[in-house]
């Protein structure tokens, strides 16, 4: 019997595979490069990861942006896509390496900017005090964090009674306010916490600063 890792490492292998998956491929959220913009200011030239950076639509975008990107992802296809994406977009620079969000193979405070989109909403509470500890560890002092994770309002999660699902192996969880709230607040700064609107509602986009002493 697999193990619900290896079910969800099978999942995004097949989806990568055919390519058909639910989600963009090359169109960055406005919400994140939005985040990114306003990074420029404080952080212009940071060096910044992408965590479960997939076909690199972000990494792409912020390396569009000034920023050194290094963009990681344990689906070897992803990261085939990614690098074909940025040749084509011109985006050069980036640095895509396979690596696990829970075992990162980087020195310790060696990003000035952590940027996950849709990465920590597949990781299982349990995992979560382990991928917290990963991030506080790459990130150096005063670094930012920009999140995005599913809220309530995923389709997928429509009439649901419990905050998270499991389908064809891939788990996937809806944080509340309150969720990021309690994660993050004691060692980071809530800058700004948005809930998408419009056409295509159902994550939470967070921008957070690295406080220099947790609460």
């Amino acid at each position: 019997m697999l193990s619900a890792k290896e079910a969800s490492r099978r999942y995004f292998r097949q989806a990568y595979r055919i390519g058909r998956h639910g989600w963009a491929t090359e169109k960055p959220s406005s919400y994140a490069v939005g985040f990114l913009r306003r990074l420029r200011r404080s952080a212009a030239g940071g060096r910044l990861l992408d965590l479960g950076c997939g076909e690199g639509r972000h990494a792409i975008a912020a390396a569009k942006l000034g920023f050194r990107v290094t963009a990681v992802d344990y689906e070897p296809l992803a990261l085939g896509r990614a690098r074909r994406f940025a040749r084509q977009a011109g985006a050069r620079g980036i640095v895509f390496r396979k690596a696990d969000a829970l075992r990162l193979p980087f020195s310790d405070a060696g990003f000035d900017i952590v940027l996950d989109y849709g990465c920590l909403h597949h990781q299982r509470k349990s995992d979560w005090s382990t991928y917290k500890a990963i991030l506080l560890r790459v990130l150096g002092p005063r670094g930012f964090y920009v999140l995005s994770v599913f809220s309530r309002e995923f389709p997928l999660f429509h009439g649901s009674r419990r905050p998270w699902h499991i389908a064809q192996g891939a788990y996937r969880r809806y944080f509340t306010r309150g969720n990021i709230l309690e994660l993050f607040g004691r060692e980071f700064e809530i800058v700004e916490l948005l809930k998408e609107k419009g056409d295509h509602p159902g994550f939470w986009h967070a921008l957070m600063r690295r406080r220099a002493e947790p609460v």
